[in-house]
């Protein structure tokens, strides 16, 4: 009798997880990108969209819809609002924790509504035209520049604030442009001399500002913002090795006992530490069935160890997948509800200016 029930469990075991694994059988997976087609986030997303039906059982496919605009916010709330039908979407975002930090209308959703399958970690960095009056020749020599016009996405977005917080901690002299509606539009106004600075991730550096502009001269890599160690410290992320951080040009214009501090510092700090930990970010929507998002989270796991997925993304990406995966992200998410009050307020100031 005892066999009997035993073997009973198990059956109803294998049921239930056969069950679970099998959410997105006969379906085809819509991965809504909320920035434009040839982006970093672009490019990132059908590098992943190519392996991950391999890790959910009877999948047709994953079809990459790019749905721009609003500093990405318009996607974010695309899945935000996902039907019945729509409920095992996922997004694959370049996210803004500015804008629910700040409660920037244009963002109908709270992150913390959608469910969070997993994120990619990623440095990023400011770059100049090296012409950029008097001349760049290193990156100190931005705050010698008469002034440089710096291109920006909405002026909410934690790139263009993370870009303005670190300019005026150094005492750069410059005009912030927002408006474009990508990435890839504002490198193209850099290569055209219509801009002199911008920013971006190591996978848009690497894809397409390198190759176009830095191997040839035109720009030059400024700073990387402050990536933290597994020891705590700051300093030099391992995706750009030959990038200065910030702290170090700080100190190579203000003197090398010199240390940022402040408001701006704080808050620059702030958003450093959550963009680095969790740069692009997966989401499902508030309707998705809990057994879907596990069986998404299981997929991105396994895809974080599939030694062909991480080759062909090193090889396009010219790094290695660092991924994080359910809990973890979860954490840095409910965490943004836990923000002092005196930063969010300063933010909103920052930004309204």
């Amino acid at each position: 009798m005892r066999l009997t029930r035993t073997l009973l469990a198990a059956a109803m075991l294998h049921v239930g997880i056969a069950a679970h694994a099998q959410n997105f059988t006969g379906q085809y997976v819509n991965m809504i990108v909320n920035y434009s087609a040839g982006g970093p986030t672009d490019i990132e997303a059908r590098i992943v969209g190519q392996f991950l039906p391999k890790y959910l059982p009877g999948v047709r496919g994953v079809v990459v819809r790019n749905v721009g605009g609003a500093g990405g916010n318009i996607g974010v709330n695309q899945l935000g609002a996902s039907t019945d039908s729509d409920r095992f979407n996922i997004g694959f975002f370049t996210w803004d924790p500015v804008d629910q930090l700040i409660q920037n209308k244009s963002l109908r959703v709270r992150y913390n509504d959608l469910k969070f399958v997993a994120a990619f970690k990623q440095a990023s960095l400011v770059y100049a035209r090296r012409d950029t009056p008097p001349g760049l020749t290193r990156s100190a020599d931005v705050a010698k520049a008469r002034l440089i016009k710096a291109g920006a996405l909405s002026p909410s977005n934690h790139a263009t604030v993370r870009q303005r917080l670190a300019l005026d901690l150094l005492g750069v002299h410059y005009e912030t442009i927002p408006g474009y509606r990508g990435l890839r539009d504002i490198e193209l106004a850099v290569h055209q001399g219509d801009l002199q600075m911008a920013n971006n991730s190591v996978p848009g550096w690497v894809a397409t500002v390198k190759p176009e502009m830095a191997d040839k001269g035109i720009v030059l890599p400024v700073f990387q913002y402050d990536y933290e160690m597994p020891d705590g410290k700051a300093g030099r992320s391992p995706d750009l090795p030959d990038v200065p951080s910030f702290s170090e040009v700080f100190k190579d214009i203000k003197g090398p006992t010199a240390v940022p501090s402040g408001e701006r510092w704080e808050t620059l700090r702030l958003l450093s530490r959550i963009m680095n930990s969790m740069y692009r970010t997966v989401f499902m929507p508030p309707n998705a069935p809990l057994a879907a998002v596990e069986e998404m989270r299981g997929a991105f796991d396994k895809l974080s160890r599939d030694p062909e997925f991480i080759a062909s993304y090193q090889k396009i990406i010219q790094t290695k997948p660092r991924m994080v995966v359910g809990a973890t992200g979860d954490t840095i998410i409910q965490e943004l509800g836990k923000v002092p009050a005196s930063t969010v307020n300063f933010l909103r100031d920052y930004v309204d200016k």
